[in-house]
């Protein structure tokens, strides 16, 4: 028999599994499946498809907005390096803003990116140079990555995302974003993941979570038209041992 969660989720647009998975008296820590140590649940549970083979970030929407920014540009200026993707397709977008591009640029050069593109843009992003610009009136110097805001992020897993979901789906998930990018930017499921060829998100829910309303929206916006696969995971508790 379903239950409500399922129901909901499905509703959503979302699959629906279970996962058990050793929780702390910290309702906030759960154990690792694979070495032991306590994680936040959602790192608990890319423990868990890891040790199926499955390969991936849990990082909400970070490696794919990464990834279409690192797609958007043949190489990231001093301004680009550090903007958030959202605001630099929303910039694009109004021409009073002064950009010397348009979103039709960053779509187009999205569809052409390179391997070699990605990485390096990626790498740019990573490093904390420092990086500088000058300008008429003096320079400024900026020491901050992209993994002050989302830790844990490789360059593999660009490279790897470009591959299994394809220049083609890549470009009808940025159309979209940059349709509205501050409300799609938010909502995105807690861990992108691939194995054989096969891409996954997958929204990690602990007992008493539920959908936000981003997150169905995202669900409909994304998953539905794109017949891209959005799981729910519904964890359950289970107490360590005593000994």
């Amino acid at each position: 028999m379903s239950t409500a969660r399922q129901r909901s989720a499905e509703k959503a647009g979302f699959r629906y599994e279970q996962l058990t998975l050793v929780c702390s008296p910290d309702p906030k820590q759960w154990l690792c499946p694979r070495e032991g140590q306590l994680l936040s649940v959602e790192r608990a549970a890319m423990s868990h498809f890891t040790q199926q083979g499955w390969r991936g970030f849990s990082g909400e929407g970070g490696l794919l907005l990464t990834l279409i920014k690192a797609m958007s540009f043949q190489s990231l200026g001093y301004d680009e390096r550090t903007r958030y993707t959202e605001a630099l397709y929303t910039l694009a977008a109004e021409r009073s803003y002064g950009r010397p591009y348009t979103v039709a640029d960053l779509l187009g050069s999205l569809s052409r990116a390179t391997q070699q593109q990605v990485a390096a843009n990626f790498d740019h992003m990573a490093s904390r140079g420092p990086h500088v610009e000058q300008t008429s009136w003096g320079h400024s110097s900026n020491t901050s990555s992209v993994l002050d805001v989302f830790p844990g992020l490789e360059r593999w897993m660009l490279l790897e995302l470009v591959t299994v979901a394809g220049p083609d789906l890549l470009l009808r998930i940025a159309t979209i974003f940059a349709s509205n990018p501050y409300e799609y930017r938010r909502g995105w499921p807690d861990i992108t993941m691939w194995k054989d060829g096969r891409l996954r998100f997958v929204e990690v829910k602990a007992p008493g979570d539920s959908l936000a309303k981003s997150q169905k929206l995202i669900a409909q916006a994304f998953a539905v038209p794109l017949a891209l696969d959005f799981t729910l995971l519904d964890i359950a508790a289970e107490m360590p041992n005593a000994s």
